[in-house]
């Protein structure tokens, strides 16, 4: 019993130590398209989706950065308008 939670550590102890290893290669694989991404203004990064503790690579064009910017501004904006008073009852 004792030999099997050895061997059953050091497999173990293996599989994770291979799973770091892979990860390295596809963070290296992620810098490497990115490179190339940014000469046609695309822009990559990892992102946590909203309800998920996973990360998800996503990509998106100078267009839509600026977009996204923009609808951010207007957004802010009209949540600011919103919580004014406007002076009429009380």
């Amino acid at each position: 019993m004792k030999k099997l939670n050895q061997v059953c550590l050091v497999v173990g102890l293996a599989l994770t130590l291979g799973a770091c290893g892979s990860r390295s290669n596809e963070s290296s694989q992620y810098a490497k398209s990115d490179s190339n991404a940014t000469d046609d203004g695309m822009k990559c990064k990892m992102e946590k989706k909203i309800g998920s503790n996973r990360m998800q690579r996503v990509c998106y064009s100078a267009e839509e950065r600026e977009q996204m910017r923009e609808a951010g501004r207007e957004g802010w904006t009209r949540m600011q308008r919103g919580t004014e008073t406007s002076g009429g009852d009380m």
